[in-house]
């Protein structure tokens, strides 16, 4: 498989992500930077509570707790929601035929769940790996050489 003229590729984690779209060939790709997006999170403590509530019984002195949530996961997650959102109306209006969805595992979930089906039809690879802070050069090689690995696997 390759990446045609046309196609975008997204790059994210869940505090950045950059949308290109490649305007070289499939042979010779050379990925554009139509947008990009970066917000930073605020610190724990300015999130809310961090702390996992606990439980108590009277009957017996027992108590439990219970597992926090991650505050700084919550935001993420948003943060790539409205990313895929965005994705989803481009798709809905015929932005580009097909799309590369690269992020962290973490986040490549959080786009699986948000993207819409019209989204989720153009997506030619999801590839799980964090390419933020790589140079475009090495974004562009990372995607070739996945998409040769689905082509050939």
């Amino acid at each position: 498989m390759k990446l045609k003229t046309g196609t975008w590729v997204v790059v994210a984690d869940g505090g950045h992500a950059t949308i290109f779209e490649n305007d070289g060939t499939a042979i010779a790709p050379r990925l554009k930077m139509l947008r990009d997006y970066d917000e930073p999170h605020a610190r724990t403590n300015d999130l809310g509570e961090d702390k996992p509530p606990r439980a108590f019984s009277l009957a017996g002195g027992r108590h439990a707790s219970f597992e926090g949530t991650d505050l700084h996961q919550v935001e993420e997650g948003r943060f790539i929601a409205r990313i895929a959102y965005g994705l989803s109306l481009a798709a809905s209006k015929k932005a580009f035929a097909h799309i590369v969805i690269v992020a962290s595992p973490v986040a490549l979930g959080n786009f699986r769940k948000a993207a819409s089906h019209d989204l989720k039809d153009r997506v030619i690879l999801w590839l799980d790996k964090d390419l933020t802070k790589h140079s475009v050069a090495d974004i562009t090689a990372g995607v070739m050489r996945a998409l040769e690995d689905t082509a050939a696997g």
